[in-house]
């Protein structure tokens, strides 16, 4: 793609974290992006829509943790077993956890630019999902709350979505 200005429409329960990192670096790139996020971006989602310069979220959308699964389990919730495959999976959930973590905070440092560590650590606490369930939503309320700039989406957008929803589903 080239151009300054990019729009993408967010509507997802997550997905792979290498593709969600990819977009979201794909996304940060532009001079101008705008994430719009009618109903939903769960997990990976939230990952995208906080890397576009512009948040916009429908009256009752959500975003939520970003925290990785690995295995069906919260990758924080796992320990290292006894044998050597529990060891290895608590090692692969523990990278997953950083390497997530690093990049929330890489990405909420750009857009809570000049805001204090301790305002940047609330934020990040909240997106690694540290006292709630992983899809548990987020309001734009909250998002607001937590100093990143969130508009109303539009109403145009909603619509766009219900459509490919009834062609896909």
């Amino acid at each position: 793609m080239s151009g300054e200005n990019v729009t993408v429409i967010i509507h997802t329960q997550g997905g792979c974290v290498a593709s969600c990192v990819m977009i979201a670096k794909a996304v940060a790139q532009f001079q101008n992006s705008h994430a719009v996020v009618p109903y939903m971006a769960i997990s990976g989602g939230t990952m995208i829509a906080l890397s576009a310069s512009n948040l916009s979220m429908g009256r009752n959308a959500a975003l939520s943790a970003v925290d990785p699964i690995v295995m069906g389990q919260r990758a924080k919730n796992i320990e290292d077993g006894d044998n050597v495959s529990d060891h290895a999976l608590g090692a692969l959930a523990r990278e997953y956890h950083l390497a997530v973590g690093a990049f929330l905070r890489e990405t909420l440092a750009r857009r809570l630019e000049g805001s204090s560590s301790s305002e940047l650590d609330a934020a990040v606490s909240v997106f690694m999902g540290e006292n709630r369930p992983h899809e548990w939503p987020i309001s734009s309320e909250q998002v607001s709350g937590l100093g990143i700039a969130v508009s109303l989406t539009e109403p145009r957008w909603a619509p766009i979505v219900d459509e490919v929803r009834r062609r896909w589903w």
